[in-house]
């Protein structure tokens, strides 16, 4: 199907709009055709990223982009423990940022198909229809966690970004002379890796890390939310023919049409199954790369928590405090998708128990029976294809970071 043959209802641009501007933004949007302007904004995001570096006229400084100039401030190693903590942090969040944006471009053809699976799921569907409230039941809570991420994130980013802020007093003193040496804080606050600078080049790195805080929002925090998102309009899809086959076994009619009715339920099951599996193909290695680089994270705000609260530093222990909530937040939104897919797709062998194959045909009622064991088999999304993302695994993960925090403050305190 292509996107020129779908029609865009209210409902499906209210439900996709955000995960398009997220997306479009960073030049991976699947449903719009591969272009020049497109393949821009994606180089764009990903240089931000990793590396972008310019002379600037007469000036001889180097600019460097999120990753390269965090990876340079850890070599130097000129800060505090706590602040070389916060640095390999970033780097870490930087690397499953990147991993997302390149995984959700390689696999656009995958996540097209999804969403044009959805379009058509939209059009057809009947209003007021107890299907459709599924549908948008679904829609809503996929928008609600997008735009509490996302709202969320800014705000961090903003408020970093009015920390890095000189002083109207430091202002006045760069207005004396441009060639003063002009040292203050920028938003990554790297001033290792480029030291004193002078107010043009100072104002030119603090817009640069800017923007690359607001980029690295995008790749991180947005390409979140579209998983959540697209996540959750399969779970609509399932949920929604759960419902209109029930709806099939309160109709009286022949037996062709009950397993016409039967073939039609299975065809959109496999289809919604090859979705779910398309989402997996295309995150299973972005889930590998998460769960390394978020555990390596746990344990390191594990260890500067810790050390926070022996310093009595109240405001960076708070700071600690929620970079580990949202690391947890963000594991939390994985394995909650996952966990929704497998079981609705389970599910489905109960609707088919309770469907009167009694009064089928010997022949047909076997079929059935085949049906109900293949939906005994649920879709399992896995990180790396070997470890399921369920609310299980969530649970184990929370369990196995207090129990690290335990064992690393008795050894603190030691």
């Amino acid at each position: 199907m292509r996107s020129d043959d779908v029609i865009w209802t209210t409902d499906s641009t209210n439900a996709l709009w955000i995960y398009k501007c997220i997306t479009w933004a960073t030049g991976t949007w699947p449903l719009q055709e591969e272009g020049i302007f497109s393949t821009i904004r994606f180089v764009i995001a990903f240089v931000l990223g990793v590396l972008q570096y310019f002379y600037l006229p007469r000036i001889e400084h180097i600019i460097f982009g999120t990753l390269v100039s965090i990876l340079m401030e850890i070599r130097l190693s000129c800060g505090s423990v706590d602040e070389t903590l916060d640095f390999v942090g970033i780097s870490l969040a930087t690397v499953a940022g990147l991993t997302k944006l390149i995984f959700i471009k390689l696999h656009r053809k995958d996540l097209r198909k999804i969403l044009l699976s959805g379009l058509d799921n939209w059009s057809t569907i009947v209003d007021n229809s107890s299907a459709r409230k599924v549908m948008l039941k679904y829609s809503q809570r996929g928008k609600f966690v997008g735009r509490m991420q996302m709202s969320f994130a800014f705000v961090i980013i903003t408020a970093i970004i009015l920390d890095a802020i000189p002083s109207p007093e430091a202002s006045q003193q760069d207005n004396i002379t441009s060639s003063e040496e002009f040292p203050q804080r920028i938003p990554l606050r790297t001033m290792c890796a480029f030291g004193n600078m002078s107010a043009s080049i100072y104002w030119t790195v603090f817009v640069l890390q800017s923007i690359q805080l607001f980029n690295a929002v995008l790749i991180e925090s947005g390409n979140d939310v579209f998983f959540f998102g697209i996540s959750m309009q399969i779970c609509g899809q399932l949920d929604a023919l759960k419902i209109l086959f029930g709806e099939f076994k309160q109709k009286k009619e022949k037996e062709e049409d009950r397993l016409r009715e039967i073939k039609e339920f299975v065809v959109k099951h496999t289809h919604l199954l090859g979705l779910a599996r398309r989402i997996e193909d295309t995150f299973t290695n972005v889930l590998l790369v998460l769960l390394m680089t978020n555990g390596m994270h746990i344990c390191l705000t594990g260890i500067q928590i810790l050390l926070l609260s022996k310093q009595n530093e109240v405001v960076p222990l708070i700071k600690a405090t929620v970079a580990f909530v949202v690391i947890l937040i963000q594991l939390f939104l994985y394995s909650y998708a996952g966990d929704f897919l497998s079981s609705l797709t389970q599910d489905v062998y109960h609707v088919i128990y309770d469907y009167p194959w009694y009064e089928l045909s010997p022949n047909n009622v076997r079929n059935l029976v085949f049906v109900i064991m293949r939906a005994h088999k649920p879709f399992r999304l896995r990180a790396g294809r070997f470890y399921p993302m369920d609310m299980e695994s969530f649970k184990n993960i929370l369990k196995a970071s207090f129990s690290y925090f335990s064992v690393l403050r008795i050894v603190f305190e030691e």
